[in-house]
């Protein structure tokens, strides 16, 4: 039995935490995650995880790079959830975003403008469950 490529786009994104204290990243942690869930339903996976180096780690499911896309249209100025997205730059400081899955042209252009520290991470073979 073969396996198809998926289209599905993963982040794991290595984040610092801005002063913040344990109970106000779980806070807002809980609080983000719903904010993505109702408003992306095209994201898959939304987890933050606590590292022993004192860092969060974030992992993001997307169906594909389309959806990956939408994700920066609701962060950017004008989105809807452009507010939401500074209270998450308030808490945490992004240190890399490894991208596991194919990009568009569209998603590329939209990174490279966000000049966030960016690692693509092309497919192979695989498969997703969803």
């Amino acid at each position: 039995m073969g396996c198809t490529k998926t289209e599905e786009a993963t982040y794991v994104v290595t984040m610092n935490i801005n002063g913040k204290t344990e109970e106000q990243v779980d806070t807002f942690s809980e609080f983000y995650q719903r904010l993505v869930d109702g408003n992306e339903s095209t994201t898959f996976g939304w987890q933050f995880f606590r590292g022993p180096d004192s860092k969060i780690y974030l992992i993001e499911r997307y169906k594909n790079a389309d959806a990956a896309l939408q994700h920066i249209t609701n962060i950017s100025p004008g989105g809807i959830a452009e507010n939401e997205f500074k209270e998450f730059s308030d808490h945490f400081s992004i240190e890399m975003i490894l991208i596991h899955g194919d990009v568009s042209e569209g998603l590329e252009e939209a990174l490279g403008a966000i000049g966030l520290p960016v690692e693509l991470r092309k497919p192979i073979a695989g498969y997703s469950r969803g």
